[in-house]
């Protein structure tokens, strides 16, 4: 019997983390609570209790979700690639767009505003993601200053865009990203052009 396109009756930890996630976008934290989550999933809160010990133990649990997925599994798949650093970056841009990693960065960090154990998860993730977007930046041989800011640049603007413009057409997105990414990893041309004074000097 082809099971493929039946409703999913048994609920895995993932489904509950997912809704929960989805829970704290729509409405905040106060919005999580294992009442609500049962009835949005269908189910009795037994269930619940088959995957987590209680209430704080799902938000842990959220934290640990929501760093994994949209951090660490990103990171792991891309260094998978074997990129050299230039072409890694430019994959880490694409893959944090497509898999939308930043969707929930805003509504993480407004948790994390009143909540010590969540702000420690946030900075961490933080530190994680530019640690490796400066290790890439230092395999492409900029100096410290450039690596820090040139780093800095990329986070600030993938995890912060999609919450402050719209979304754009597909082919338009790529176009951005390749331009960034050319941004990002060229030296200033400034740098390698006669300034104005100095070609009135000669």
């Amino acid at each position: 019997m082809d099971v493929a396109g039946q409703r999913k009756t048994r609920l895995d930890r993932a489904d509950w983390l997912e809704a929960a996630i989805q829970s704290l976008a729509e409405g905040g934290i106060s919005e999580v609570s294992i009442e609500k989550l049962a009835a949005g999933l269908g189910v009795t809160r037994g269930s619940f209790y088959h995957h987590f010990r209680d209430r704080a133990d799902l938000l842990r649990e959220m934290l640990g979700y929501w760093t994994q997925k949209w951090t660490l599994d990103i990171r792991e798949d891309i260094r998978a690639l074997g990129l050299d650093p230039r072409n890694t970056l430019l994959a880490l841009i694409r893959a944090v767009r497509h898999r939308r990693g930043a969707q929930y960065d805003v509504v993480f960090r407004a948790w994390a505003l009143h909540d010590p154990t969540a702000r420690d998860v946030v900075e961490q993730v933080d530190e994680t993601r530019l640690a490796y977007i400066r290790t890439l930046f230092e395999d492409m041989g900029f100096g410290p200053l450039d690596v820090e800011n040139r780093a800095r640049l990329c986070l600030y603007y993938e995890m912060a865009e999609p919450t402050m413009f719209a979304a754009q057409a597909t082919e338009l997105e790529d176009r951005l990203i390749v331009e960034r990414h050319r941004l990002l990893t060229t030296d200033n041309p400034a740098d390698s052009q006669p300034s104005q004074q100095d070609e009135e000097k000669r």
